[in-house]
């Protein structure tokens, strides 16, 4: 087994604690094994040997390869375990000793929703909730907050102040108590209380916590960019003061913050809970080639809340390509899969990944249009879509067709056409409806009328007759309309899009929920067919055999992606807005945009040989291509962004691409014209490559006079990077007042400081 050095450095690390930065591709799992290996060798006994993962799966691709390094050399395996296994194991321990009570585990999903649903329902009507409350995406989000309360040793009040919701939310923690009474009146565990319990039992029992610690020498953390607070405090109490702890992790690849993970367990918090650990780095991918490297790199430097390390493409590792292309009409992913299998390579060669699975519904329709088979893991495909089903059931209803597809689907379509937007009944109510219209479509406004009753509040009979009202007008319209202006009468008449915002719990799941109805909306504009024939179209489309057991194309999210790779990797919707997705709340935007340039970098590093990009026309992108450049022309007009996506400008592609492509064919010299040339010279030393450093290109003294002039407040926008006089470089952060030119500004070094424009002076960087 070749090692590099790096690898051989970590391998027989000596002494205490130990923290490995390691970028993706990395080979860490061949260095943990061999580390394992290494201790065993060096007479640690198997039992005084823990190793950490995070999931079943990466537990058991682990346990394969030590038993293969391990078995040959005669050496004992020891124990792999996950946190929630070990979890398991202590509230069984703990149960015995009469510290946890003997409840039974349950891990059936539909029990968990089952008992949120109770929970929400149990909750006073004052709080003025209604039936909103259970819709979809709200029991969705209430189950996260459940699974973050049980990520954290904080009180349920005290995490619901700490994400910055909507106060119309603030049910979410009276309902999380009732969720924990009814479990606890019911003695049963769910899967996120297998780490939350005993840790609770040993955060309120130092007897416990002690009966359980030191009984390791060493125990190997891998993933450990996605450990949450609860699996800190159980990792500090196994250890105590007698084991040897070594994590594996890389703070650019945190993007499960919705469980808790934070990128600054790894950045610093390790080091404080476990002082004076050596810091390691497995700096070289094995996975994709320079071009890659050099654009992540580009692009992951923006980032303050990480280390300064760079991934390097390891010098035997194949080219990697880059691509752009623009979404226009046919869908750039037609010629893209066509390239691609006229080389003779396969569709499950690739993966499209997706912010948000809105950006899936054009690539869906445009490979059912061209009979291409494909496979969306983790979403309903594009016609089981609510907001789709609602917008086709609009159009049946204007067809007379609403009640032709059976009893059961009709059904569906009609619960989806009454709860997009939600009319505000209960469900038992809404179910009792959609089975009276599907009998008697044609008389749909009556039997929504009929709901109406002096008990409901008036909001609620507001609603229910405006929806008896646009439907009747529809009925009224002839099939030979066109489907676009139907589907825009709905969601204009309807405020659909505003109920969406309304009712979301965060910005990306109504964001989610309006970009799927404007995409379906932008396939009707181009197709500019009748009510009738655009029906048939979908007809056609929805028997399309895309045969998924064959060879196909996978659609998935970018968060179910991670840890994977494809030799083609297509990142579709990128477009300034949609990816990155910035939170509304000011205060939040620049963490959020850290957040989202993580997902980015880990959608980027899942290709082996070739990533696509997919963006809306902007010709200032290809200008800063050319041009070398690595920053974000930020328009100030706030409501008219730049089309295409910010981290495409900072990727630096053309440099990027040109610059990796010299170094693989291993040129001595490249005429490459650069602007931004900071990130490849600190590559082009790390590789130690013959390639002379670039040098700052002179500025004309036209460009040198604007240099030096002070931005002013309509110049500054979250994520600028600027630089003070005394402070230094530094990135605004939030804009507090653009009135009074009052800004919040991070500063290397400095922290945070709150300045006023006109005073600071501040300059570009």
């Amino acid at each position: 087994m070749n090692l590099t050095t790096e690898q051989q450095d970590i391998i027989t690390h000596s002494g205490g604690h130990a923290k490995v930065s390691a970028v993706a591709g990395s080979g860490k799992t061949t260095t943990m094994v061999s580390r394992v290996k290494h201790l065993l060798e060096q007479g640690v006994a198997a039992n005084h040997l823990l190793i950490l993962m995070f999931n079943k799966s990466a537990r058991d691709s682990f346990a394969i390869k030590m038993k293969a390094i391990l078995a040959p050399a005669g050496l004992p395996f020891p124990e792999v375990r996950t946190f929630h296994s070990l979890g398991l194991r202590l509230i069984n321990s703990f149960t015995r000793r009469g510290a946890l009570p003997a409840y039974t585990l349950k891990t059936e999903e539909f029990l968990i929703e089952k008992l949120a649903k109770e929970s929400i329902r149990q909750i006073p009507d004052q709080h003025g909730g209604g039936e909103e409350w259970l819709v979809k995406e709200n029991l969705e989000s209430f189950l996260t907050f459940i699974d973050l309360v049980k990520s954290e040793t904080m009180p349920a009040a005290q995490l619901y102040d700490s994400l910055n919701l909507d106060h119309c939310f603030e049910y979410f923690i009276e309902a999380f108590l009732l969720f924990e009474k009814i479990r606890k009146s019911q003695k049963i565990r769910f899967y996120a209380d297998l780490i939350y319990e005993p840790v609770t039992a040993m955060l309120n029992d130092k007897q416990l916590a002690n009966w359980v610690a030191d009984q390791v020498d060493h125990i190997i953390v891998d993933e450990y960019q996605d450990i949450n607070e609860v699996q800190q405090q159980l990792l500090k109490f196994i250890a105590g003061k007698r084991a040897k702890v070594m994590v594996v992790g890389d703070e650019d690849q945190c993007i499960y913050e919705w469980r808790g993970a934070k990128p600054e367990y790894i950045t610093y918090r390790f080091q404080h809970d476990f002082p004076k650990a050596k810091t390691y780095t497995l700096s070289y991918t094995f996975r994709y080639g320079h071009r890659l490297s050099l654009a992540a790199n580009h692009l992951i430097t923006n980032n303050k809340m990480r280390d300064r390390k760079l991934c390097l493409s390891f010098s035997t590792t194949f080219d990697s390509l880059l691509s752009c292309c623009e979404e226009k009409e046919p869908h750039p992913i037609l010629a893209i899969l066509k390239e691609w299998t006229d080389q003779g390579n396969k569709l499950t060669d690739g993966a499209v990944l997706v912010r948000m699975f809105a950006m899936s519904v054009p690539v869906e329709l445009a490979l059912l249009e061209a009979g291409i088979p494909y496979r969306l893991l983790g979403h309903e495909n594009v016609f089981e879509c609510p907001e789709i089903k609602s917008l086709i059931g609009h159009l049946k209803l204007c067809c007379g067709s609403l009640g032709d597809d059976g009893p059961e689907t009709t059904i569906a379509i009609i619960e989806a056409m009454l709860t997009n937007p939600h009319l505000g009944l209960k469900r038992d109510k809404i179910s009792f409806l959609a089975r009276e219209i599907a009998r008697m479509p044609e008389q749909a406004p009556q039997r929504i009328l009929a709901q109406i009753h002096s008990s409901l509040p008036q909001f609620i009979q507001t609603q229910l007759k405006d929806a008896a009202e646009l439907w009747h007008e529809i009925q009224q319209l002839p099939p030979s309309s066109k489907a676009l202006t139907i589907m825009d009468m709905v969601v204009r008449k309807s405020k659909l899009l505003s109920f969406y915002r309304k009712i979301s719990t965060r910005s990306a799941i109504a964001e989610n929920r309006i970009k799927t109805c404007q995409s379906f909306m932008r396939f009707a504009k181009r197709l500019d067919l009748s009510v009738g024939s655009f029906l048939e179209k979908i007809n056609h489309l929805r028997r399309t055999d895309t045969d998924p057991e064959g060879d196909h194309l996978l659609i998935t999210s970018i968060h179910r992606a991670k840890g994977l790779e494809w030799p083609l990797v297509v990142i579709p919707g990128l477009e300034e807005g949609s990816f990155p997705l910035l939170s509304d709340d000011s205060q939040t935007a620049f963490d959020n945009l850290e957040d989202e340039r993580r997902l980015f970098y880990v959608a980027m590093t899942r290709a082996i040989r070739k990533v696509v990009f997919i963006h809306p026309p902007d010709k200032r992108l290809n200008k800063y291509k050319k041009a070398g450049s690595a920053r974000f022309p930020y328009t100030f007009i706030e409501k008219a962004p730049l089309p295409a996506s910010r981290f495409l400008y900072e990727t630096n592609l053309e440099l990027s691409d040109k610059l990796g492509l010299a170094i693989q064919q291993g040129k001595t010299s490249a005429m490459i014209n650069a602007k931004d040339i900071h990130v490849a010279n600190r590559y082009l030393k790390a590789i130690d490559s013959p390639l002379k450093p670039f040098k700052k290109p002179k500025k004309k003294k036209k460009q040198q006079r604007k240099a030096v002039g002070f931005l002013g407040i309509d110049e500054l926008a979250e994520g600028v990077m600027v630089r003070h006089r005394i402070f230094g470089a530094g990135v605004v952060t939030t804009i507090l007042d653009r009135k009074a030119g009052k800004v919040k500004v991070l500063f290397d070094g400095r922290g945070e400081k709150v300045l006023m424009s006109d005073i600071a002076k501040l300059t570009p960087r």
